[in-house]
């Protein structure tokens, strides 16, 4: 993903003369703490649910993205966002459904 932040950062700089640094929030920060502190299935557990959730949302606004930009460039890898999050949730879901019988949390990505 740093090479698609890298990327996104230069087009808002080339596009539109913006500048843009992507920050923690508050309860990014809490989540980091929490996995920290988790060692085992726990931490693997929480991880996948939470990198799900986050894939989740990745895949909610890269389609807004391909129904809203026009510069093909961006187009295309909103496109490529929302098919290789959809394949990682699918993959986690699957793995927490295998090794620990945990069925997904959440909804659809695509509501």
């Amino acid at each position: 993903q740093s090479q698609e932040i890298a990327q996104m950062q230069a087009w808002l700089r080339q596009w539109y003369g913006i500048t843009y640094e992507p920050r923690m929030t508050p309860g990014m920060e809490r989540q980091i703490e929490k996995l920290a502190s988790l060692g085992g299935a726990e931490f693997e557990i929480e991880f996948m649910q939470m990198m799900i959730e986050h894939h989740e949302k990745a895949v909610r606004e890269g389609e807004r993205c391909v129904e809203r930009a026009y510069h093909p460039e961006l187009i295309q890898l909103c496109q490529n966002i929302v098919q290789t999050q959809t394949e990682e949730i699918q993959t986690m879901q699957t793995w927490l459904s295998e090794w620990y019988g945990v069925e997904p949390r959440g909804g659809d990505p695509h509501e």
